[in-house]
């Protein structure tokens, strides 16, 4: 007599874990983006030219808690001062965390990042306003 093949059951989900940068659900899976609990101050680097205007992407690997884990640069890239000012500041700022239907989740975010100082003599720090990056 033929062997019954058992059935196929859907496979669960498979906990994510930080050794992994894929376990970090990109913005356009989550129902819910991460959003900056308070603004976000990027500072001109010391020592800078303070006519300069410089623009960035940066990643920013968010835990289900809201912590920034790690920031990668991407194309384009911001000078290494600026885009070390820029990780600083992030690193230090909390978030809500990402969801997906309710769930708390490790997320993924890209945001630009521009620092200006080309505008006016004696502006303000650069500041990433709470709200939802892409």
């Amino acid at each position: 007599a033929p062997t019954p093949t058992p059935p196929v059951l859907p496979a669960a989900a498979p906990r994510p874990t930080a050794a992994n940068p894929d376990d970090y659900l990109p913005r356009p899976l989550l129902t819910v983006p991460p959003v900056a609990q308070s603004p976000v101050v990027l500072v001109t680097p010391e020592g800078e030219s303070k006519n300069a205007r410089h623009v960035g992407i940066l990643s920013l690997f968010i835990d289900e808690e809201g912590r920034v884990q790690r920031i990668e640069g991407n194309e384009p890239l911001l000078p290494e001062p600026f885009e070390q000012a820029a990780r600083e500041a992030f690193m230090a700022a909390r978030f809500s965390p990402g969801e997906v239907d309710g769930q708390a989740v490790k997320s993924r975010v890209r945001g630009e990042v521009v620092f200006d100082s080309t505008a006016l003599e004696g502006r303000q720090p650069a500041v990433v306003k709470p709200g939802p990056m892409n």
